[in-house]
């Protein structure tokens, strides 16, 4: 496989003084350029003893030869008889469901023809349809991403993460790129599923430049050593000494003092740019204005009808040219390169010449069905018409494959005066602008096109779909109120015309009477609505009706309904193309949330580290605020409370940047109730005076399933509880709870009345909430709610070993023996001991036990004793001066020597030995 940095320049002639006489002749061999590659062999060696890992990542500037590495090393693999699939990327790839198709066309190439999979006709795809592709390869597969930053943003990163964790056995990922992927490589290295590889170890050794030189037989080691010191070892700073040194006597120009730095490079380039035929300068000038080449597009551009001959000995010179593809059809320059070419280009011809060349390059593209790329050229040749006009008709499956990001590229770079001609490019840029949280940019529009709307007295249906694009930005901002309103005048406005914007119109409403408690309402329209998507293909919109519908199930109790639902939803996700990585990713925040509420940790920490990026990037808040508010929940329940306060950090630093009240209000709740479960009294009524001052609690009408079991009276209530203000505790929870089962909200009132039970037993009122909390687990029995219950810690468990003690006092206790099967479940789920039936009846291992605490050091038992009274990690360091990398290996010697796992154990092991009460 041709190494692009390290070529062999043997057969290149020269003219005396350094010039090439001509364009080479492509008949010479090239079995005198493989003599002469330096092979990266300590890096190749530690890629192939690392065969089985999922994934390489190979991360440095531009320049150090990062496309040479993984060329050497998929080459070392082709010859072991694996197969190599290679993508590299673009920057208008960057949407994930068109990455995801040529991804799949790439690995396709390697596939067998009896067992190749079909992909649909749109230009996106699934992660389902990269596995079936990947399967399809009868041997073991590497795939190579290289060029990897031009297409880099949450959205690609969220996806690349699915990726890793789902690849099959034998396929391995290789990714070139000068930034690191946010995809959590810490984790899989520490996992030994990552390899990385950074810019020391792609430097070139002192003996590696010295077989970079060796052509040149007349040159001293210590002009080796001072090329490889003024250089640092950059093989791109290398590659173009080597260069500048033909015709001149083997010997290079003075390098400028400013060390390793681009305008080194630039120095270098323009040197070996300039020791080139004027024939051949033209070449390159006219090879390098797009961003890959082929010789087709070459011819185009030129009139000669030899580019296949002038493309291979570009690469042949070494002169930073590189195959894109594994058929060598498609070629680019490296981007320094292409930078010092496109500089030299724009000062040898004039504006006008570089404009028509644009032009000239956008008709072919168009031509030839590269549509995206023609519209680009034909914007940098400023031909704005023609750049909307084509836009225009590919505008609408740029929406339907959900390539926001590639709509806002366009919508940038056109002027308000050319999209204004153009209402379906305009109604576009609003739903990408609104989703990508560029408030600014499309709220503009929609008073643009507000104003046309007025000025030309429109149809009704013209303001209904200009309404339907105006809930995208609506739903972004969290104005809740005007989601019902637009969504109802679309609903009246396009009555005649039930489609895709009716669909999404009957979402908007729904989702508003789900938030005033209005559920049968609700319901209706969400299947009207699911009927509407289907049949319109519309997955985005499809999968924000079934999350609605989820959450209307768990707001009425239906825990077991909504997550049977919300499978299906993202297995129907993961099946189908663009909503698989975008839209997919609100009801993955929404199957994480409950998955943790059943206690299926793992399954929902998994889900959320694959979606949180996309997310983050264009999700409404509703579904974000659930995402982080899971995550923090999961790292307190390992005991990483600094873990937990970052990701609330985050969460509230999204509210502020984007003016989303909601997310900052959740957080600062989510703070205060951390502080509270863990008995630090102070830092919760600091944290709830901050809460209070500043944003204050949601105190409308509306309930959002984020909110309804914390943020909204719950906060507030489980802080009295702690600071013995039991009666102005009742006072919030007793109307609450009365409130919520008015409303049918049980998730709700059985949180209110858990609460409302460990009040009343902190007081001694035993009977009382006995009484309040059985009534809590009977709604609870049939759904199994199970975090809902142990996420308010020992008083909550305590209250379990009470009520099920408690239990045969309830002779008439409706459904007893399904409540009886639930307490049993959550004492299990709190990793207690087999439960207590009679309360005569005592434990009778306390001898064998005895042994396991006499294990403990006296440090030991009293932070044994301190995590069951409820103390955070952090909590301990303080009160027992230690640090906390000291309190958590305190705590892995306490959970090995008793044979636990988790402080809800170590709550059950502390009761039971009489360490607390």
């Amino acid at each position: 496989m041709a190494n692009a940095l390290e070529p062999d320049m043997s057969g290149a002639e020269l003219k005396e003084g350094g010039e090439s006489a001509s364009v080479l002749p492509m008949a010479r061999s090239r079995a005198a350029s493989a003599n002469n590659l330096v092979l990266r062999k300590f890096q190749l060696d530690r890629l192939k003893n690392h065969a089985a890992v999922r994934l390489i990542v190979v991360q440095a500037p531009a320049g150090f030869g990062k496309t040479t590495l993984l060329r050497q090393y998929c080459a070392r693999r082709e010859a072991d008889g694996v197969a190599v699939a290679w993508l590299h990327l673009e920057s208008y790839y960057s949407d994930p469901s068109r990455f995801l198709r040529l991804l799949c066309e790439a690995v396709l190439a390697s596939a067998s023809d009896d067992a190749r999979p079909s992909l649909s006709d749109s230009s996106s795809a699934s992660v389902q349809d990269f596995l079936r592709c990947v399967r399809a390869v009868p041997v073991e597969l590497v795939i190579v991403i290289d060029n990897f930053e031009q297409a880099s943003h949450p959205g690609m990163e969220a996806v690349i993460a699915q990726l890793v964790r789902v690849l099959p056995k034998g396929a391995q990922l290789c990714i070139g790129t000068r930034v690191v992927p946010a995809i959590n490589l810490p984790r899989l290295q520490l996992r030994e599923q990552a390899v990385v590889i950074n810019v020391e170890g792609l430097r070139f050794r002192a003996n590696e430049t010295a077989e970079f030189f060796r052509e040149f037989r007349d040159i001293s080691e210590a002009e080796v050593d001072r090329y490889q010191t003024a250089t640092d070892g950059w093989p791109a700073a290398l590659q173009c000494i080597r260069l500048s040194m033909r015709g001149r006597s083997a010997r290079a120009r003075s390098l400028p003092a400013s060390g390793v730095t681009p305008d080194l490079i630039d120095f270098l380039a323009t040197d070996v740019f300039e020791n080139l035929s004027a024939d051949f300068q033209r070449i390159l000038l006219e090879a390098c204005m797009p961003e890959r080449i082929c010789p087709e597009l070459l011819e185009h551009i030129s009139g000669r009808g030899d580019a296949v001959a002038c493309l291979n000995e570009i690469e042949h010179l070494g002169l930073f040219l590189t195959p894109v593809d594994m058929e060598r059809r498609w070629f680019r320059f490296h981007t320094v390169f292409r930078q010092v070419l496109l500089t030299r280009l724009r000062r040898e011809m004039s504006e006008t010449q570089v404009l028509a060349l644009h032009k000239k390059i956008a008709g072919w593209y168009g031509e030839h069905g590269f549509s995206e790329e023609a519209i680009l050229h034909y914007i940098e040749a400023t031909d704005e018409e023609a750049a909307a006009g084509l836009l225009n008709t590919v505008i609408e499956r740029l929406v339907s494959e959900e390539r926001l990001d590639l709509i806002v590229r366009y919508a940038d770079r056109l002027s308000l005066d050319t999209l204004r001609k153009y209402p379906r490019i305009l109604n576009a840029a609003i739903v990408a602008y609104g989703f990508r949280r560029d408030f600014a940019k499309a709220n503009r529009i929609i008073a643009l096109r507000k104003a046309e709307l007025e000025k030309n007295n429109a149809s009704r249906e013209d303001w209904g779909v200009h309404n339907y694009t105006r809930i995208f930005p609506i739903a972004a901002q969290d104005h809740v109120a005007e989601i019902g309103r637009a969504g109802t005048e679309v609903m009246e406005q396009l009555a005649d015309r039930p489609g895709l914007e009716y669909a999404v119109a009957l979402n908007a409403r729904a989702y508003w009477l789900y938030l005033n408690s209005r559920f049968e309402e609700a319901r209706d329209m969400l299947a009207q609505a699911r009927a509407l998507h289907d049949e319109a293909h519309n997955l985005f919109g499809l999968s924000y009706c079934e999350w609605i519908h989820a959450n209307v199930l768990a707001a009425q109790g239906g825990n077991e309904e909504a997550l049977k639902s919300l499978k299906q939803a993202y297995v129907h996700n993961e099946e189908c193309a663009a909503a698989s990585v975008a839209a997919g990713s609100v009801i993955a925040a929404c199957l994480a949330e409950t998955l943790y509420e059943k206690n299926c940790i793992v399954e929902a920490e998994t889900l959320l580290h694959d979606h949180l990026l996309l997310l983050e990037q264009q999700a409404i808040v509703e579904p974000l605020a659930l995402a982080f508010l899971t995550m923090a929940r999961i790292a307190n329940l390992r005991g990483e409370e600094r873990e937990a306060e970052e990701v609330l950090d985050r969460m509230m630093y999204l509210g502020h940047r984007y003016n989303l009240r909601r997310l900052v209000v959740y957080a600062k709740a989510e703070l205060v109730r951390q502080a509270t479960l863990a008995g630090d009294l102070d830092k919760a009524r600091t944290r709830f005076a901050g809460l209070t001052s500043g944003d204050g609690e949601n105190d409308d009408e509306l309930m959002f399933h984020a909110g309804e079991t914390e943020a909204q009276t719950v906060t507030e209530a489980r802080l009295l509880i702690l600071s013995g203000r039991h009666a102005d505790a009742r006072a919030l929870l007793q109307p609450a709870a009365r409130k919520a089962r008015l409303q049918r909200r049980m998730r709700r009132f059985m949180k209110l009345n858990l609460l409302l039970a460990i009040s009343l037993n902190v007081e001694g009122q035993v009977n009382a909430a006995r009484r309040a909390f059985i009534e809590a687990l009977r709604i609870g029995a049939p759904d199994q709610f199970i975090r809902l219950v142990l996420d308010e810690g020992p008083q909550a468990v305590r209250l379990l070993h009470e009520a099920r003690q408690a239990l045969p006092k309830f002779p008439d206790l409706p459904q007893k023996d399904l409540v009886s099967a639930y307490l049993d479940r959550l004492l299990a789920e709190a990793g207690e001991f087999t439960p207590v039936v009679m309360p005569e009846q005592e434990f009778d291992d306390e001898e064998a036990g005895a042994p396991l605490l006499e294990d403990l050091t006296e440090r030991e038992r009293e932070i044994l004793r301190l995590v069951s009274n409820g103390f955070s990690n952090k909590a301990l360091a303080d009160r027992l001066s230690l640090s906390t990398n000291t309190v958590k290996w305190h705590l892995r010697n306490i959970f090995e020597k008793l044979q636990i796992s988790n402080r809800m154990q170590a709550v059950s092991v502390a009761r039971h030995f009489g360490l607390i009460d």
